[in-house]
């Protein structure tokens, strides 16, 4: 009985950490680009270009200088270690190379209904708001 508590009790431990680490818009964002390159490792500039210009919707030649260095701050310091912490990636912060470590926990999560927040720039716009 006691073995099957334990398992129970991991399985939920399991779901929570991710459930917290897709409940952010921009950890979700990156996962999905990195799976979808997952062939190579991936430039941070890369990553940094496409979640900006997705946020944004702007191209790369109008994106300003602050908000690029900002958001290459945040990837570097906040989102790509706590990813790399909980074993989804592997970051090379020496040749600043991200590669996705494949975990189908995640990818199911990833593909099933979206998630409020995604793609939605009225949503994404009340996020940074608050």
């Amino acid at each position: 009985m006691r073995f099957s508590t334990v398992a129970i009790c991991y399985s939920l431990e399991i779901r929570c950490w991710l459930f917290v680490l897709l409940a952010d818009t921009q950890r979700r964002q990156i996962l999905r680009y990195l799976i979808a390159n997952a062939d190579q490792p991936v430039p941070i500039e890369a990553l940094m270009e496409h979640i900006y210009i997705s946020a944004c919707n702007v191209t790369s030649e109008t994106m300003q200088a602050t908000d690029r260095d900002r958001l290459l701050i945040q990837l570097h310091h906040l989102q790509l270690p706590k990813l790399a912490d909980y074993g989804l990636i592997e970051y090379n912060t020496s040749l600043q190379l991200i590669s996705y470590i494949e975990e189908s926990r995640v990818e199911a999560l990833l593909q099933s209904e979206p998630i409020a927040g995604d793609g939605n720039k009225e949503d994404n716009r009340n996020n940074q708001n608050s």
